[in-house]
């Protein structure tokens, strides 16, 4: 048998059913065709052959991210990236330079600062960002909360004045002496300035979404569920893919509205790229307490969130997808949306759909045992677990509730398969870093993963969620040659040093699309 590529000398981790580990694999084209040896492998090489010697670094299947907006990701390419900065005068110097090098008008958009990393914990005010772009509108988000601090020109624009009143929820910043905006906008008071922002042109979305994907694959990604917002992203993801410019396999997932513009697409449902699931979104989040409880917010006793969609309206949005072939993709956080779903689910009577319920929240025993019943597949940010006990204050929202919160190892013991993604970019991209949270969970230890089960999340359980198990989430011959290869394995490094291992190379058919690796 003639092999077209041998990787030998490598610590391959198979993420098969008995997990084993091996020396060597070869391909022949797109596929796996051979896993074993070095002995083995070198058996088969001949004078064509690529041969590249690992040298003891560690292969994994290719990780799969089944929750990131890449187009939202290429968009936030555009913005500045605040987040190493570590003074209000630093911001103020790259506004500054943006400033310079944009015509004026035009709006700079930054993300990422925090007042907790600058000196004496002072929060970015508009004054700074007026010296520093006087004749262009400014909005630069914070970190992991709704907040953002505005200039002069983006109030004008957006018509807040010192006498505007803030939306339900929201809070505009006053200086308490003078009465005069900070320019400091919280929650729903974000929405404002940003309703006024001019979207960016689709020439422009589709350059940035480019760059977005190269960033995915030196994430070391091999497949996406792009969770598509707009409508503008179909004709960007169509473009992309006529001129070969996706380098990853993409399932795409569509919110419910988009339904038959997304099957109108002059794609092909091929290898690379498929219209694989429906958004279909039954409550809200525990961040803004708009997903769906039994009972109230422990600390707001009148609000128990709101469903979005009632038992028929949901049923038929299953239908729909199912007809269509498609996966119905379940957005349902609060223990209601979750119980409503199930209540669906079962009543369905179709085991030929792998239904998934996105970000499934506040769980009980009871929930729990009836997604197992039904064979559903659950789907979680690792990150975003995080963000709700640190940023959004779970325990203090849910009380009791909390214990249940995302139990990721009581959903493992029970056997229910759980996948994950990043929900970049409002967390950031990075399995290995998903990965890394999972074990090291703060917040209720006992429902930590061990490190199979986290990295099974982003490989096997990833492409058993989108029933795809049968060509890749694992090493074994007939499965697509996606591959991760990292520097060190991750089994060998203090876990809190996960998301420090160096992606070294991927490969994604049979091609190496990042490569630091010598060939033989």
């Amino acid at each position: 048998m003639a092999i077209d590529i041998a990787l030998i000398n490598a610590n391959i981790k198979t993420m098969n059913s008995t997990n084993s580990v091996a020396e060597a694999l070869a391909i022949t084209k797109n596929k796996i065709v051979k896993v074993g040896s070095n002995h083995e492998i070198t058996a088969l090489i001949d004078k064509d052959t690529k041969v590249i010697d690992l040298k003891r670094k560690t292969v994994l299947p290719g990780l799969i991210d089944t929750h990131i907006h890449v187009a939202d990701y290429g968009r936030c390419l555009m913005w500045l990236d605040l987040t190493e900065a570590k003074s209000i005068a630093e911001i103020q110097k790259m506004v500054e330079d943006k400033a310079k090098s944009v015509p004026p008008g035009k709006w700079i958009i930054g993300q990422g600062w925090s007042e907790k990393r600058f000196k004496d914990d002072i929060m970015l005010e508009r004054d700074v960002l007026d010296t520093a772009a006087p004749n262009n509108p400014v909005i630069l988000y914070r970190e992991a909360s709704m907040i953002c601090a505005v200039n002069t020109q983006a109030l004008k624009l957006a018509g807040v004045t010192k006498h505007t009143q803030p939306p339900k929820g929201g809070n505009i910043d006053k200086n308490p002496d003078t009465g005069e905006l900070t320019g400091i906008l919280r929650e729903t008071a974000t929405t404002m300035v940003w309703g006024v922002v001019p979207e960016p042109t689709e020439e422009e979305l589709l350059e940035a979404t480019v760059v977005a994907c190269q960033k995915i694959v030196d994430a070391g990604i091999t497949s996406v569920h792009w969770l598509v917002i707009s409508e503008s992203e179909l004709a960007i993801i169509q473009k992309m893919h006529l001129q070969n410019r996706i380098p990853f396999r993409v399932n795409v997932i569509v919110p419910e509205e988009l339904y038959e513009k997304a099957f109108c697409l002059k794609v092909v449902n091929d290898q690379m790229l498929k219209i694989a699931g429906v958004f279909i979104v039954v409550d809200g989040y525990l961040d803004s307490k708009e997903a769906a409880l039994v009972e109230p917010y422990s600390d707001n006793p009148t609000n128990k969130g709101k469903l979005l969609l009632n038992y028929e309206t949901l049923k038929s949005a299953l239908k729909k997808a199912i007809a269509l072939g498609t996966q119905p993709v379940i957005h349902a956080m609060g223990d209601r949306a979750i119980d409503l779903t199930l209540t669906v689910i079962e009543q369905s009577q179709n085991d030929a759909i792998r239904f998934r319920i996105e970000q499934a929240a506040v769980l009980n025993k009871s929930l729990i045992d009836r997604i197992k019943k039904q064979k559903a597949v659950i789907t979680v940010q690792p990150k975003v677990i995080s963000t709700e006990f640190t940023v959004w204050s779970a325990i203090q929202s849910l009380g009791d509730r909390t214990r249940f919160l995302h139990p990721l190892k009581t959903l493992f013991d029970n056997q229910i398969v759980v996948a994950a993604g990043s929900d970049c970019p409002m967390e950031p991209l990075s399995a290995l870093l998903g990965v890394q949270e999972a074990i090291l969970r703060p917040n209720f230890p006992e429902q930590r993963l061990t490190l199979d089960e986290a990295l099974r999340m982003y490989t096997s359980n990833a492409a058993y969620c989108a029933g795809e198990d049968s060509l890749k989430g694992s090493i074994e011959e007939g499965k697509f040659a996606d591959l991760t290869i990292l520097s060190y394995d991750p089994a060998d490094v203090d876990p809190s040093t996960i998301n420090d291992i160096k992606i070294e190379s991927v490969m994604v058919n049979g091609v190496l699309l990042k490569d630091s690796l010598s060939i033989i």
